[in-house]
């Protein structure tokens, strides 16, 4: 998908972004289409990197889909592409983490397989993690965020596992994506430490330069809050969640089941091949799509 972004200080001027694209929706004739408006970096979305937590998160993109996306950039003039992830998925091994290193070789390697490869150029592979948050209305709304201490072995297991020079890795500040689960699993009893956070200062919070994680922290202890109640702690299928009371059509139970099926490694079909039985259909009285 392509986002346009019009300046309008300037009509006759339109920029386009590109965010991260589908594995399994890139090809050739999108390929065209990019170069034809602007010729810009291309990010794919792995998200995970072995074919297991792929599967944990129901991806449904298998490494040959991935392999063969990277093929098309290179043979159509690219020499880098951006692969993003996100580190701290449910059931995560470090095998999972040395996986994100392996894959990123692979695709280096196929870059100086392919013999009418950008001429004069060497091969750029960045990887890009960010850390990743359970969020409400999603099978993983039950799961614990992996704590500080978790992201950074992770972090530099990633780094020690690269090898070469043309890996370029970058992930995000765990403490932001803390903050994140806490404020997006948090009950009513967060009120009085937001406005405390506030108080102290906590504006602004997306630009890092205003960002001031350890007001955060001392807002919570002035509260009685830890955090680690709603960041680092796995949520009961039976426990009443915060946001139960409010009705999306998508049951509770599907959830769970879909949890069960992430812990087995076992994806879910596109809902267009086959009805996973949301309650979506159920409760409009039609289809979902």
């Amino acid at each position: 998908m392509l986002t346009q972004l019009i300046d309008y200080t300037a009509a006759e001027k339109i920029n386009l972004s590109l965010p991260s694209l589908r594995v399994d929706n890139f090809s050739e004739s999108l390929l065209e289409k990019i170069k034809k408006v602007r010729k810009s970096g291309l990010t794919f979305a792995a998200e995970g990197g072995t074919q297991r937590l792929r599967d944990v998160i129901n991806k449904n993109v298998s490494e040959e889909e991935i392999m063969n996306t990277c093929r098309i950039a290179f043979e159509g003039g690219y020499s880098s592409v951006k692969l993003y992830f996100m580190m701290g998925h449910p059931t995560e091994t470090d095998e999972d983490i040395i996986g994100i290193a392996d894959l990123a070789q692979r695709i280096v390697d196929l870059f100086y397989s392919i013999e009418n490869r950008p001429k004069g150029r060497g091969v750029q592979v960045s990887v890009s993690c960010a850390t990743f948050v359970p969020k409400p209305f999603t099978p993983f709304e039950f799961e614990p965020q992996d704590t500080r201490e978790m992201i950074e072995h992770k972090q530099k297991l990633l780094l020690d596992s690269v090898k070469t020079k043309k890996i370029k890795v970058s992930y995000h500040d765990p403490n932001v994506s803390m903050l994140e689960v806490i404020l997006a699993k948090g009950d009513r009893r967060l009120c009085p430490s937001i406005y405390a956070a506030w108080k102290k200062g906590c504006k602004f919070d997306s630009w890092e330069e205003h960002y001031k994680f350890d007001k955060w922290l001392e807002a919570f202890s002035d509260c009685g809050i830890d955090p680690s109640f709603y960041a680092n702690r796995r949520f009961g299928y039976d426990e009443i969640l915060p946001w139960d009371h409010l009705d999306y059509f998508v049951s509770k139970d599907f959830l769970i089941r879909e949890n069960q099926k992430a812990h087995r490694a076992e994806t879910t079909p596109n809902c267009r091949l086959k009805c996973a039985g949301c309650g979506v259909n159920k409760a409009v009285g039609r289809n979902c799509f």
